[in-house]
């Protein structure tokens, strides 16, 4: 058995296969790629590959198998952001997490770092002698948040690696890391996860109709931790609300505000983010449904293609709109929405300015 765990990414799969069965696996790996995309969950399936003491790959069955699922395999070290002192419980809820499902991750703090006595306790460990004859596993989760001191630090155990030891960094945010540390790794990418990976995974997993996981898969882009996070929030009404808010584009601008207030007042900030995230869906839409001709055709490339008659509807009432503009304009709104106390007002702001790029046709 192998990797038989992981959704999608055959060519990473296949790569790690064939470093394994040749006994040719680098001593450093830097998984990388968006979130979302299985770089946790492959590592650890590594991790059994080079710590199983029965196959070639791994049975996922014997002792050492099970004790790397479980994050308890003496050999393997786990290492994630953290703040400077963590509490135990909230460190045991991540691990936990991990074991539970490694594409779902629990995320309990806003800026934890990776700190330079993290890797100073890194190196005592691995200068002495495995426990098994294996070797060691480090997985090193969200590397680039690593501090200057803690990078330095573990390039000295790149350069000189003690012993049998593999060395995995996954990173979302390569360019954060130094150059001299991605250097001195194999770079494996991840690419986002396709439509049908997610809606299979989905249905398999989580139990969920076809119908909803073909929904969810297709505004997860490539994200299966965002698929995740949809299937606990009503899709739909928030479609709904975000369709509404447009429609209100052309009325006027008091309409509008008491629109806004009335978003405010009834969503908290990560469903107003996905709102906006749905909204930059519609328009990309519209932009795909403009440059294609066959109606089955749309349907296969639309993420909206629930709603074709309403997304034709809504293209028709307005003069040739600049796309480009208008998703820079919903993209900046959600990259502020975090660093401004100022809701109403960024959002107030999105609005008129999409208006002002929205031209509604004379005879509609």
């Amino acid at each position: 058995m192998s990797f038989e765990n992981i959704i999608g990414q055959k060519k990473v799969v296949s790569i790690l296969n064939r470093a394994i069965i040749s006994n040719r696996m680098p001593h450093a790996l830097l998984f990388h790629g968006p979130d979302g995309v299985g770089k946790e969950a492959v590592a650890f399936e590594t991790a059994k590959s080079l710590l199983c003491q029965k196959d070639e790959l791994y049975c996922d069955d014997c002792s050492d198998c099970k004790r790397v699922a479980q994050l308890s395999h003496p050999d393997l070290i786990i290492i994630f952001p953290s703040p400077k002192e963590p509490k135990i419980d909230e460190v045991k809820a991540i691990r936990q997490s991990l074991t539970d499902n490694p594409y779902f991750r629990t995320q309990l703090w806003a800026k934890p770092f990776i700190l330079i006595n993290t890797i100073r306790n890194l190196k005592k460990t691995v200068s002495m002698s495995s426990y098994e004859n294996k070797g060691r596993v480090v997985i090193m989760l969200d590397a680039h948040r690593m501090t200057i001191e803690a990078a330095n630090s573990l390039l000295k155990i790149l350069e000189e690696p003690p012993g049998k030891i593999t060395i995995i960094l996954v990173s979302s945010k390569p360019d954060l890391l130094l150059s001299t540390i991605v250097s001195r790794c194999q770079r494996i990418k991840f690419n986002p996860l396709t439509w049908s990976d997610i809606e299979s995974a989905l249905i398999e997993r989580e139990n969920i109709s076809a119908e909803q996981a073909n929904i969810v898969a297709r505004m997860s882009f490539g994200n299966y931790r965002r698929a995740l996070d949809l299937l606990d929030e009503n899709i739909n009404e928030k479609q709904d609300l975000m369709i509404d808010i447009l429609r209100k584009l052309i009325k006027n601008d008091l309409e509008l505000m008491l629109s806004v207030e009335n978003v405010i007042r009834q969503e908290d900030l990560k469903s107003i983010k996905e709102i906006l995230a749905l909204m930059m869906v519609w328009f990309r839409d519209a932009m795909v449904y403009e440059s294609l001709n066959e109606e089955n055709e749309c349907r296969e490339k639309i993420i909206n293609a629930d709603k074709l008659d309403t997304l034709q509807k809504f293209i028709n009432s307005f003069e040739a709109i600049d796309y480009d503009q208008v998703l820079q304009k919903i993209e900046h709104a959600i990259e502020i929405i975090d660093r401004n106390v100022y809701l109403n007002l960024i959002l107030l702001q999105l609005l008129f300015e999409l208006k002002k790029l929205l031209r509604r046709k004379k005879h509609v």
